[in-house]
């Protein structure tokens, strides 16, 4: 399994809009196991959750969404697809899907790329609540980066605020946000647990549709 996505940059006035014109999601996935629309100020990301031989589907949907979104476009703005830097799934099931957005300084993909893949993967990723109970897990991860916008891609079962606490006690995170830094288009203070909880707050965008194949 993958996951892709594309990135179309809207009237930033537009976004509730937006929201409502592609809220009701492709007609037809296709194929693909699901997808999820993200918006956030003048840019919404479509992420695909999809095998690796389904690329059609996604052009698919994506000029459908181009079409419905051509009325609030920014010039410029046609889906565009992101460079896939990052995908690792743990589990291949039905997950939650969030998306978290990230100002970076263009043509640094693959610096970003190897910042991430010196992070040492955990075999389970556990979530867990504020007492330290076991609340669920971490399905499988994307990173993608397109001129000045990398989207982080996280699938889980469980909940977001606990996925937000999971990744603020990251082992190795404040070395990775150092590698990252000099990468960065935006302040990030995140020197601290509590800093980190509210940059992700601020980093997630708004998730406006999920569309997921039925299970047989």
């Amino acid at each position: 399994m993958a996951l892709s996505a594309t990135v179309h940059r809207i009237r930033p006035e537009a976004a509730e809009e937006v929201a409502e014109v592609l809220g009701e999601g492709p007609a037809d996935l296709g194929g693909l196991s699901g997808t999820g629309l993200f918006v956030q100020e003048d840019t919404v990301v479509r992420v695909f959750h999809h095998g690796e031989g389904d690329g059609g589907a996604v052009e698919l949907i994506g000029r459908e969404d181009e079409k419905r979104l051509a009325p609030y476009l920014r010039e410029g703005g046609a889906p565009v697809p992101m460079v896939r830097v990052q995908s690792r799934f743990i589990e291949d099931r039905p997950a939650g899907l969030a998306a978290l957005r990230y100002k970076v300084k263009p043509g640094y993909e693959k610096e970003i790329g190897e910042v991430f893949a010196q992070v040492q993967a955990e075999a389970r990723p556990t979530l867990r609540g504020d007492k330290g109970q076991e609340t669920g897990v971490i399905i499988g991860v994307g990173l993608f980066v397109k001129d000045d916008n990398m989207i982080r891609v996280v699938m889980f079962d469980g909940e977001l605020d606990d996925v937000a606490r999971y990744m603020s006690k990251r082992g190795g995170r404040p070395e990775m946000e150092k590698k990252l830094a000099p990468y960065m288009a935006e302040t990030r203070h995140v020197e601290t647990p509590e800093q980190f909880l509210e940059q992700f707050k601020a980093n997630t965008m708004r998730c406006a549709h999920r569309s997921r194949r039925a299970e047989p």
